[in-house]
């Protein structure tokens, strides 16, 4: 007899697998386990009207952009498809796109010579391959680069995610502010370098206490993403299916074993941010695994979450 541990283990990889199979689920692909999306086809089209917003701004150089929301809110897969569609997208080319991760410890120097480092990747950018030591320095090397990008009509996007971690540190976040700024303020008759952040409340609540300036100069400032009601919870359920049954999702999927009750349900205990819909969304698969080897029976019910959760 095993422990009680070792049991729990394989009572439990019995039921998910003989409900995967009922469902022509992978073994491999269990739904709503991974935090990070493992295929672009599983993500719910959201936020168009955000999307419209940044993109006549960028399109206009019309200012710096600010989203400022929860965690979970789906901010880094908002970040990634406008990276992935400027940096790689079909009009790439009229676009250069910086991006400055892992701020929590960073300098004003260190910002300058990681934005150097990202444009140096771009063949018809001239960036030294050495930088100065002193800061000021470092910023003439940078206002050089933005002539370049001015005599090309080029505007450069500059992401920054995770704004909170920086804030953290007042000083830390003066000299980021500081770098964001500066480079902000260049360009002649349009700003060269759009400043496109991302960043929890407290960071946003922090630019505005710390620089009052570069906040007013956010033309789309703090902006949040859309919450998932009942048809993005359906959609959502109904990719993440498709994937585990390595199948092409469109837009008459169904979302099977999920009742409407069940996603009515999801729906009422989430807080709607991606991220926390898709965890109830793998605690009512559980609960159908549970059932099923309990019952025999598939569909996952209100009565389902009820019971097993």
């Amino acid at each position: 007899m095993g422990d009680q541990f070792t049991d729990a283990l394989n009572q439990t990889e019995e039921a998910q697998a003989g409900y995967a199979k009922q469902l022509g689920i992978k073994p491999e692909r269990i739904p709503f386990t991974a935090e990070t999306l493992p295929d672009a086809s599983i993500a719910v089209r959201a936020n168009q009207d955000l999307l419209n917003e940044v993109a006549s701004h960028i399109l206009n150089r019309a200012g710096h952009i600010s989203i400022i929301d929860t965690r979970g809110a789906g901010k880094s897969h908002f970040r990634d498809l406008v990276y992935g569609a400027l940096s790689d997208g079909p009009r790439s080319e009229e676009f250069r796109v910086a991006r400055i991760r892992e701020v929590e410890s960073i300098t004003t120097r260190r910002f300058y010579t990681r934005l150097l480092d990202e444009l140096g990747q771009y063949d018809d950018i001239d960036v030294p391959e050495t930088y100065p030591h002193a800061t000021d320095e470092v910023r003439q090397e940078v206002e050089d680069v933005a002539e370049q990008l001015e005599e090309q009509n080029m505007a450069c996007i500059i992401q920054v995610d995770q704004l909170e971690d920086a804030s953290r540190n007042t000083r830390t976040f003066e000299q980021l502010l500081a770098a964001l700024q500066s480079v902000g303020d260049l360009g002649e008759s349009e700003p060269v370098f759009i400043l496109f952040m991302f960043g929890t409340e407290r960071a946003g609540n922090r630019i505005d206490e710390l620089r009052e300036t570069l906040s007013s100069r956010l033309v789309a400032k703090d902006r949040t993403l859309e919450r998932f009601d009942f048809s993005e919870t359906e959609e959502l359920i109904a990719r993440w299916l498709a994937w585990a049954r390595e199948e092409e999702y469109d837009s008459g999927y169904p979302s099977d074993p999920y009742s409407a009750s069940a996603i009515e349900t999801v729906v009422d205990y989430s807080d709607g941010t991606p991220r926390n819909t898709r965890q109830k969304c793998y605690h009512a698969f559980r609960a159908g695994a549970q059932q099923f080897a309990d019952e025999n029976t598939v569909e996952i019910t209100s009565e389902t979450l009820d019971t097993y959760l």
